[in-house]
């Protein structure tokens, strides 16, 4: 089994599946490897790194998909983009597929026959854990806890558009510089924490997992008044036990907190679609009292809250970026809907998200039996086999075990 790496074309996707290292590792071990052209360019990684860990360079994604097997890629097949016309019946497919969000994706990849393992789906029965998407979680919340502060310190309303501060780009390197130690601190410190502060400002986290962890130790530290939303008794529990000061976790939030609240962090996920958390109706009276910073982090599964564009008009379509994360919706609120967001930080999340999958592609071509890959298999011979999928679009389901 030949393992193909493509270049990623989503839109602002600036990661890489696998880095020069994984491949030396994989290649070590008899596997071998084809890399699309300029696959790691905007990670840092050349062509030339790639070779001289033992890869094939092609020359475009037709002869990829030609010449490979197995497909290790980061974000799903680009239906806009006739990604999809590569895809064969002998293809694996290995990404974060999620496909609930769209049902022009799933049909596509229906269509295909070929088998898609979503890395979202890769779930250790043991412990819950979920290995491929936690990497990525951790990035996603620290960023979101940063961008609080950015934003808020930062962002300001002009007419009807979101206008930037003097001095913000300076701030925006300062963080992206340092983002390693942040990630290995779980907190912003020094000066930039200064220039980030939320010091007395109520921020709100829905969700108490790996997302909302993160922010929350961001978000901390910056000195926010801490409510930290979570369902789960287990996990609230365990997350008093971080000795947090200044924090309060409960199981659900009424008006006053969001009231009160200037940013506020979605961060639900059920491996399904996002929950909705607030509704309109509260959205609007709470921003009348104060505009706040909202950063939905849970965007690829349809988000945590309700966007209404700048015209009134519902946009749940409307989607930020990396390069332009923020926009200003209809009651005056900095509103942050990024869909890829470790992609601010190509370079290390291509690396944390490499080091999580090499050995499950090293699983996938020996053809060894890990229940995890069997249960994160959501399409496959033109078969539904997963559910949640299932359910979000109505389309028939073929239970696989």
């Amino acid at each position: 089994m030949i393992v193909g790496v493509p270049k990623e074309i989503k839109d602002y996707e600036n990661r890489v599946a696998l880095t020069p290292r994984s491949v030396a590792l994989l290649t070590s071990s008899g596997i071998k490897i084809v890399i699309e052209h300029d696959a790691g360019a905007k990670s840092g990684f050349s062509d030339m790194d790639y070779a001289s860990a033992g890869a094939q360079i092609v020359n475009d994604a037709a002869e990829l998909y030609s010449e490979a097997d197995l497909i290790v890629k980061v974000k799903e097949i680009q239906v806009n983009k006739n990604e999809h016309l590569f895809v064969s019946p002998r293809h694996i497919i290995f990404g974060y597929n999620h496909f609930e969000s769209s049902l022009q994706l799933t049909q596509a990849a229906v269509h295909s026959k070929a088998r898609f393992i979503s890395f979202e789906k890769v779930i250790i029965d043991a412990t819950g854990e979920t290995p491929l998407l936690m990497p990525m979680s951790k990035i996603a919340g620290t960023l979101a806890g940063v961008w609080a502060g950015f934003f808020y310190n930062y962002a300001f309303k002009h007419d009807k558009s979101l206008r930037m501060k003097s001095g913000a780009d300076q701030i925006k390197s300062k963080f992206m510089d340092g983002f390693e130690r942040i990630m290995q601190d779980g907190k912003v410190d020094g000066s930039l924490a200064i220039d980030l502060s939320l010091q007395d400002k109520s921020a709100i986290i829905f969700g108490g997992g790996t997302v909302g962890e993160s922010a929350a130790k961001v978000c901390h530290s910056l000195g926010a008044k801490l409510i930290i939303i979570e369902k789960r008794e287990g996990r609230r529990k365990y997350l008093q036990q971080l000795g947090l000061t200044r924090c309060s976790i409960v199981p659900t939030a009424d008006y006053d907190m969001i009231k009160a609240s200037s940013a506020i962090i979605g961060a639900t996920y059920d491996k399904e679609k996002a929950d909705r958390v607030i509704d309109e109706k509260t959205l609007k009276n709470a921003s009348d009292v104060r505009k706040k910073v909202i950063i939905d982090v849970s965007i690829d599964q349809g988000g945590n809250f309700p966007f209404i564009d700048s015209t009134g008009k519902y946009a749940p379509e409307s989607m930020s970026t990396i390069m332009s994360p923020a926009q200003i919706d209809f009651f005056g609120n900095t509103f942050v809907r990024v869909p890829n967001m470790p992609s601010i930080v190509p370079r290390y999340a291509s690396t944390a998200l490499a080091n999580a999958i090499t050995e499950y592609v090293k699983a996938i071509v020996a053809n060894l039996p890990k229940q995890e890959l069997v249960r994160a298999t959501s399409i496959a011979d033109g078969k539904i086999l997963d559910n949640a999928v299932a359910r979000a679009h109505g389309l028939p389901y073929a239970k696989a075990f």
